[in-house]
């Protein structure tokens, strides 16, 4: 059996696939989701940063 290379995605392919296209309301949320965890996790590491 001869082996297949494997198909290689973007992470852009793989969000418009499994989350929606840019501008649809899923991706949106999902964009804005991840704008919030990326807020949080930023103030919890500068507040580590303050306390040291």
């Amino acid at each position: 059996m001869e082996d297949k290379p494997l198909k290689t995605y973007s992470l852009e392919e793989m969000l418009d696939k499994h989350i929606g296209k840019p501008g649809t309301p899923k991706r949106e949320e999902f964009e804005n989701e991840l704008r919030l965890d990326l807020s949080e996790e930023a103030i919890k590491i500068e507040g580590e940063y303050e306390t040291k």
